[in-house]
């Protein structure tokens, strides 16, 4: 029995400590770096969690560094850990431990003097850990796995929250699918007013063009696996009012649970003040071979502060489609070619005249010498967190915010770039409202085809035409010839002049001046052959001739000029009617 307890109380040694309650939410995600580390270990990825904590007056302070724990994709098996892959090893499990980046203040989210709300309020503190990991050649990737516990107790839509811990985890695909996961735009705390329906922005911005799929999810409370299976572990709901992870403010009258697949965007309303636990899930898709593939999945935990406020309206913005008594209506997708630019004006109001702050939120917003877009002539600063811009506008009862975008030539892709907009009302009990705005950037249609000959004979010129497509100009470049007068011509005419195969390529000029995909034409271009004639070539007034071709391949055939002839060759009856030469 005294050897039971002494091994208990080393195991209880050696594991690293469960923190009491002070967990509000969080996110794990990574980018790949390149092949450039060791050789037991060359691919490089960095990793960077973002845990929100507690820090009221009962709080306890946030850890001083995050394990992490790193699987094969394939298998699930976990990956010990040793120098090579981090400087920094909990040796005990073989995994690594990431030191937190310094802290910033305690954010207490602000109350305007005379206004009054309810005591339910959640300050927190936005703690980073950010390490750049060596791991192993795959050709599956891996998993990347966080926890820590524990939550906070007074959350309502859980059954026992200050037992459940908090878990992360992001996928990580191998260097073949070169990938960055999608990164988070706000925060993950937010506070709404209760029995009134409010927006929430769960939008996240992809660096590398991958189209985003958002969904609920029920948050997960395990720990590091020994072998990483899906699904994980999860929290338990309280069994009153229905809870789940699609309805996570449970159900009943004057409840919304909503949440836009495509923007990110949540909807929520519930009559019951109190704190929630929610997670989303941002699915990667990326077209590979043809084929819409998976690639990977990005959670956030988010903790939703549900308060009373004093009656107040929130701010507006214009609809995306023209309803009843409204004068102004803005689109919030549009699609433009490149070389082209496009001009969205997104406006707001508030009825009581309150101060509006919008900012917005873009990967175009990403300053000078990048993507060239503005909002009211800001090019925008780029957060390091989220390696998005950010540009912002204030105005009193109303607000403008002018976005311009000016397309480059090679900003073109299937995914729309979003533009996340957020308007604050700084009056007393202010809402905050959100919307995505989406630019899709085409690739002008260029010519489809070229017409003219693809077998010549010796040094010709030959007349060649563009056809299908829309764009109004065309450029022309030849190899084994050379272009006779214009190369902006349609029609445009090559004199060839080396024997092989020679190429044309043809491509478009959009308005802005954008080059279309090459259209390609090969021509063969052959040797003339040496001719001979046989046959009286001398002959007197009024009478003929019959003279004989040679000297070309089999199947050639033979033309001549200048004067009447008969005869499809080789052998030709001439008979001129006055002194000529024929060829």
């Amino acid at each position: 029995m005294r050897w039971s307890s002494a091994l208990l109380l080393l195991l209880a040694l050696l594991a690293r400590p469960v923190l009491a309650s002070h967990l509000l939410g969080g996110d794990l995600t990574y980018r790949y770096i390149d092949n450039l580390g060791p050789a037991a270990a060359p691919l490089r990825y960095e990793l960077t969690l973002t845990v929100y904590n507690n820090c009221n007056a009962s709080a306890i302070s946030p850890a001083t560094d995050a394990e992490i724990g790193i699987y094969e994709r394939s298998t699930g098996a976990h990956i010990v850990m040793t120098t090579v892959n981090y400087y920094n090893i909990y040796s005990y499990t073989n995994n690594i431990l990431i030191p937190t980046q310094p802290l910033p203040a305690c954010y207490q989210p602000p109350v305007i003097p005379g206004c009054t709300t309810s005591a339910v309020t959640q300050p927190y503190i936005t703690q980073k850990f950010v390490a750049l990991v060596n791991l192993p050649n795959t050709t599956a990737g891996f998993y990347a796995v966080y926890y820590q516990g524990s939550r906070t107790s007074d959350i309502i839509n859980l059954a026992n929250p200050g037992g459940e811990n908090m878990e992360l985890y992001t996928t990580m695909t191998p260097p073949s699918i070169f990938n960055r996961s999608p990164v988070f735009t706000n925060s993950a705390i937010t506070v709404l007013c209760s029995s009134d329906t409010t927006a929430y922005l769960s939008n996240a911005l992809d660096a590398d063009g991958d189209e985003l799929e958002y969904s609920f999810g029920q948050p997960y409370g395990g720990s590091l696996p020994t072998t990483f299976t899906l699904p994980l572990p999860t929290v338990v709901y309280a069994t009153t009012n229905a809870y789940s992870p699609t309805t996570p403010f449970g159900t009943g009258r004057g409840i919304v649970n909503h949440l836009n697949t495509s923007t990110g965007v949540a909807t929520f309303a519930t009559p019951t003040i109190g704190k929630y636990s929610v997670a989303i899930d941002v699915k990667e898709y990326r077209t590979i071979g043809g084929v819409r593939t998976l690639i990977g999945t990005t959670r956030r935990d988010v903790q939703i502060v549900v308060t009373s406020c004093p009656p107040n309206a929130a701010p507006v913005l214009p609809p995306p489609v023209a309803t009843s008594g409204s004068t102004v209506v803005l689109p919030r997708s549009y699609t433009i070619e490149a070389g082209t630019s496009q001009t969205i004006p997104i406006s707001a109001t508030q009825r009581n005249n309150n101060l509006l702050n919008m900012t917005v939120n873009s990967a175009l917003l990403d300053g000078p010498g990048g993507y060239n877009a503005t909002l009211n002539g800001n090019a925008g600063t780029v957060s390091g967190a989220t390696q998005t811009g950010t540009a912002t506008a204030t105005g009193t009862g109303s607000v403008l915010g002018t976005f311009v975008y000016a397309a480059g030539c090679n900003d073109a892709r299937t995914i729309p770039y979003d533009i996340a907009v957020t308007v604050e009302d700084k009056g007393c009990a202010g809402k905050t409202v959100y919307d995505v705005f989406h630019i899709t950037v085409v690739k002008p249609q260029g010519p489809t085809a070229i017409t003219g000959d693809a077998v010549i004979c010796g040094a010709t010129t030959s007349t060649y035409t563009a056809s299908g497509g829309t764009t109004p100009g065309f450029t022309w470049s030849v190899t084994g010839g050379t272009i006779v007068g214009s190369s902006t011509a349609n029609p445009v005419q090559v004199q060839w002049t080396t024997a092989g195969t020679g190429t044309l390529t043809l491509r478009g000029v959009s308005q802005g001046g954008c080059l279309t995909d090459p259209v390609t034409k090969n021509v063969t271009i052959s040797t003339a052959p040496t001719l001979a004639v046989a046959g009286t070539q001398t002959i007197c007034q009024g009478s003929s001739t019959t003279i004989t071709a040679s000297g070309a391949a089999a199947g050639a055939t033979y033309t001549v000029t200048g004067g009447p002839v008969s005869g499809t060759g080789p052998t030709f009856v001439l008979a001129p009617t006055t002194t000529t030469t024929y060829t």
